[in-house]
């Protein structure tokens, strides 16, 4: 069964596959530390949350129909060839910036790195581009709510 997942004040509407309310629910209570959940729309791949920078995390069962399920971009252009970032947003998943990561590292490795800032309340820096240029993402792990890596 799918979850839908809406954390603080992003507008986004994140679908869990095959969760249960109650496990997902029962991993918040208990999480010591952030939590990754696979993600299948509006963008796909793994959601890395923590919980006590999220402030809320809103956890609803559908209430009938299947939600459609997206690939990394709805538009279904060229798949990237770098891990793709993207942060929360007031604008949510389909209106705010997400971040191409340096094609030399992987999209697992990018979600562990996140999650080791997040844990350890550091930063982690990421070389990205997109079609404005290229630079430096810096990443607060200890006040980032989520992220989600594609």
């Amino acid at each position: 069964m799918e979850l839908i997942v809406r954390i603080g004040s992003d507008p986004t509407s994140w679908v869990v596959p095959d969760s249960s309310y109650e496990s997902v629910a029962a991993q918040l209570g208990q999480a010591t530390g952030p939590l990754e959940l696979p993600v299948t729309a509006p963008l796909g791949g793994r959601l890395v949350l923590s919980p006590r920078a999220a402030g809320s995390v809103a956890l609803i069962q559908p209430s009938g129909g299947v939600w459609q399920t997206h690939d990394w971009n709805p538009g279904h252009d060229a798949a990237p060839t770098a891990p793709l970032v993207y942060l929360a947003s007031p604008a949510g998943a389909g209106q705010s910036a997400v971040y191409a990561v340096s094609s030399n590292v992987n999209a697992m490795t990018v979600a562990q790195d996140i999650k080791t800032a997040m844990t350890d309340k550091t930063a982690v820096t990421f070389q990205v581009h997109d079609t404005t240029g290229t630079g430096l993402l810096v990443i607060d792990g200890a006040t980032l709510p989520f992220a989600v890596v594609c």
